[in-house]
């Protein structure tokens, strides 16, 4: 499949997940461009405050359905901060409609140069408590084009394909089940080391998982740096 195929073909499946996102309302921004190059202050004992077991509208990539964050920005920062691992840099929450919207992540900028962005985490309140959760994550970068963002899958080895670049062409896969703190597997393969992504298929070992688990699908490129997130795409399967 050419290039330009597999673009878009990732191209259609970010409307796809934007479309659930949103009504037939403009979108609204709230604000440009990172608004911070580290964490704001926030409150993580109240943010996380677990309910009882329920079930979400769609599948998120994070937190797990019984965690429930009261705004956009707390569960951004969360999902960059445990999933990545690494301290947040996040643009301003822009509204889709009055329950979804988007926010970028940025790196930090390295010895104070210029953030640069890493990718777009889309959000939407789901669940009987109306929480804020991170619903997918997409950069034309780094990203799955098999299988389907909430596609069903079997508790065992999982085909994967998608693009990746990264630093000596690094491109880091793993998977977890949502909320989780360890993950399930990890694959280090190849992938574009200089503008363009380039494609890779590799086989991620999701035995670990029960059945009606979300499993969390990341696509990260290396970049030699620790506080650099990398581009990164992710998308939430469910176990059948």
């Amino acid at each position: 499949m050419s290039f330009s195929r597999r673009f878009a073909a990732i191209a259609a499946a970010a409307v796809l997940v934007l479309a659930a996102c949103s009504d037939d309302d403009d979108i609204a921004e709230t604000g440009d461009g990172p608004t911070t190059t580290q964490a704001p202050e926030t409150t993580t004992t109240a943010a996380r405050e677990p309910t009882a077991p329920a079930e979400l509208e769609q599948p998120a990539i994070w937190p797990a359905a019984d965690v429930v964050f009261a705004t956009p920005g707390e569960a951004a920062e969360d999902f960059v901060a445990e999933v990545l691992g690494v301290e947040p840099s996040l643009g301003a929450f822009r509204a889709g409609d009055s329950r979804s919207g988007e926010i970028e992540v940025f790196s930090p900028g390295e010895g104070g140069g210029s953030a640069v962005s890493r990718s777009l985490l889309l959000l939407r309140q789901l669940g009987p408590d109306s929480g804020w959760f991170v619903i997918a994550a997409v950069n034309e970068n780094a990203a799955f084009t098999a299988p389907e963002s909430g596609t069903e899958v079997p508790a065992g080895p999982l085909a994967v394909e998608g693009l990746g670049r990264g630093f000596e062409a690094t491109v880091v896969l793993t998977a977890r089940v949502v909320g989780a703190a360890s993950e399930l597997d990890m694959v280090i393969t190849s992938g574009g080391a200089l503008e363009d992504p380039e494609p890779f298929t590799e086989t991620l070992d999701l035995s670990g998982a029960t059945s009606g688990d979300t499993v969390l699908l990341l696509v990260r490129g290396g970049t030699g740096l620790e506080s650099d997130p990398g581009d990164f795409g992710a998308i939430p399967v469910v176990i059948q």
